[in-house]
């Protein structure tokens, strides 16, 4: 799993599918919390781990990360 083992939440926050989103696509808010049980997490380290969570749900989901 993308993130694991430091993957420690992922709370929905929210669904949306009306205009500017396109027909047929939608946009999905949620936030993650990163923990590490041996040491405390560095900015870099969160990063990574974001970027790993992106990847993946780019790659199993056609996922496109909105600005």
């Amino acid at each position: 799993m993308a993130g694991a083992p430091e993957l420690r939440e992922v709370r929905f926050l929210s669904d949306y599918r009306d205009p500017p989103i396109p027909p047929g696509k939608k946009s999905i808010a949620f936030s993650v919390a990163f923990q590490s049980a041996d040491r405390t997490l560095t900015d870099e380290d969160a990063a990574a781990l974001r970027a790993r969570v992106i990847d993946a749900l780019k790659r199993d989901f056609g996922a496109e990360l909105r600005g």
